[in-house]
């Protein structure tokens, strides 16, 4: 049997993106089957270099672009320009994640590709937008994270009159991709409808502001800040992080739950959190899990990351996969984490290496020769 045919196996992806935003975005169009085109300066994206180097790669490129193909542009050359106009012809989707006006700047923006290809869906990712007073700003993660409360939220569950802290990973980058790959989506049944391609403003700043929405709509609704919240209605906390013996675990037991909490822990009532800490420390994390487990009180160890991916469960879902990269060596890398029914997600390439497509998408989709590759080499234009 073949394999199957995937959701977006008819559409190709030009892919200007770099570092994590818009890389995370192509890579989840990749996995679904579209035809990922990532186009490169001479000397490589920035996220190939982040250490530590495996292979001479970094893992960040090495999970953000895998199911992609890699060429080589240089687009401040005419050439360059003239290449990426013409594939641009040829693909469903853009997407960059340039501080806005680069593209522009470069005769790549949305109404220089809309010219060439009016059904075209250009998916512009930025910190700030393209309209506003910031949006000419630069920006990384932590700046829509910083400003729409995250990091403040974050830090005040620990201690309102404490530091704003910084939650693992750059969910400012990676949830806002999420957005931009929905909005894609939308897109494309938009133009499976009426024929319209479209433009795509992506800001980080506000896709943070909507992953924020139950904060902010507590706040704008009640105008209380959400410690302020928990401070008068949550004063006995039972859904929260308690240490055991040997490590962590997180139990979240809302007030429905008490009785079986209590259950588990064999006693009539909870009348502090302190009584529920002192019940937690006394045992060891797989006692308190197998208790409410048993109790069918919601429950989770705390893992690092090495125990997470030996984990019976996740083992069993096999969401970590294995892949050959021809100088990585073995990588494990999380895959495609959601299973459907009429399609399964693959790793089906590995990250590219610097260029490695560029002679076959050239040849293929803009019917070069052997010596109009030569020429452009000569150039500069590719490597």
């Amino acid at each position: 049997m073949g394999r199957v045919m995937g959701p977006l196996d008819d559409i190709r992806v030009l892919d200007f993106t770099h570092v994590y935003f818009g890389p995370y975005c192509t890579m989840i169009l990749a996995d679904l089957g579209a035809e990922v085109i990532k186009v490169e300066p001479p000397w490589g994206e920035v996220a190939r270099f982040y250490p530590p180097l495996v292979g001479g790669v970094s893992p960040v490129f090495l999970y953000f672009n895998r199911n992609k193909k890699g060429i080589v542009l240089n687009l401040k050359h005419p050439k360059g320009r003239e290449i990426a106009l013409e594939l641009a012809k040829r693909s469903d989707v853009l997407v960059e994640n340039f501080k806005p006006g680069t593209m522009e700047k470069l005769g790549l923006g949305y109404e220089d590709v809309k010219r060439v290809n009016p059904r075209i869906i250009y998916a512009s990712l930025s910190g700030f937008g393209l309209s506003g007073p910031y949006s000419k700003r630069p920006s990384f993660a932590p700046m829509g994270s910083a400003m729409s409360g995250w990091y403040r939220l974050t830090g005040d569950i620990i201690d309102p009159e404490g530091p704003p802290i910084r939650p693992a990973e750059w969910h400012g980058d990676l949830d806002p991709g999420l957005w931009a790959v929905i909005s894609i989506l939308a897109a494309l049944r938009h133009r499976d409808r009426t024929g319209e391609g479209q433009l795509i403003d992506v800001a980080q700043l506000d896709c943070m502001i909507a992953q924020t929405g139950v904060s902010i709509t507590q706040y704008t609704t009640t105008g209380k800040l959400p410690w302020q919240i928990r401070r008068e209605y949550h004063t006995l906390t039972t859904f929260d992080m308690f240490k055991a013996k040997d490590g962590w675990v997180y139990i979240g037991a809302d007030p429905r739950m008490r009785d079986r909490l209590c259950k588990a822990m064999g006693v009539e009532s909870i009348e502090s959190t302190e009584q529920l800490e002192k019940w937690v420390s006394e045992r060891t994390v797989q006692e308190v899990v197998d208790a409410l487990v048993e109790a069918e009180v919601p429950v989770a160890p705390i893992l690092q990351i090495d125990e997470t991916i030996e984990n019976e469960q996740v083992k069993a879902r096999g969401i970590i996969k294995t892949i050959r990269h021809p100088t990585a060596g073995e990588v494990k890398l999380p895959g495609f984490p959601v299973k459907m029914s009429g399609f399964r997600a693959e790793i089906r390439r590995p990250a590219p290496q610097l260029g490695e497509h560029t002679e076959e998408v050239l040849r293929s989709l803009l019917g070069y020769g052997d010596g109009e590759i030569e020429e452009l080499r000569r150039e500069g234009v590719i490597n």
